[in-house]
């Protein structure tokens, strides 16, 4: 029974995701700037890869509408030493496009479609 349990609050992170990626497809586009990385624990959603690849990055980002707003953007998984080689190739103020929310530009989707030759893949979330 627990192990249901369990799964539910994943379930339902999953269904959360999916709408707001839906609907982020249809969000206005701009160039946000990344403002630092770190390799980070892969998230159970994150799709493909291996069961070595339990790692990913993750990326704080920038932009400015009337306002500063931000988010965080994630890779695909990666082995621990792939990430880490990863983080080399993304410095600080590296342009990454993103779609936001235009009534709450705090909400924020960075879709591998809008950054081809991005370093590394990009795993939306």
């Amino acid at each position: 029974m627990s192990a249901i349990i369990s799964w539910i609050p994943l379930l339902l992170r999953r269904r959360k995701r999916a709408s707001r990626l839906a609907e982020a497809n249809a969000w206005p586009v701009l160039s946000a700037k990344l403002l630092g990385s770190k390799v980070v624990e892969r998230d159970p959603l994150a799709e493909g890869g291996t069961a070595f690849q339990d790692s990913q990055v993750e990326s704080a980002f920038y932009f400015t509408l009337e306002g500063y707003f931000g988010g965080h953007m994630r890779s695909g998984p990666m082995s621990d030493s792939e990430a880490h080689r990863a983080l080399k190739l993304v410095p600080e103020e590296t342009t990454v496009r993103v779609r936001y929310n235009s009534a709450d530009p705090d909400q924020t989707v960075v879709l591998p479609g809008d950054n081809n030759g991005f370093p590394f893949p990009i795993w939306p979330m």
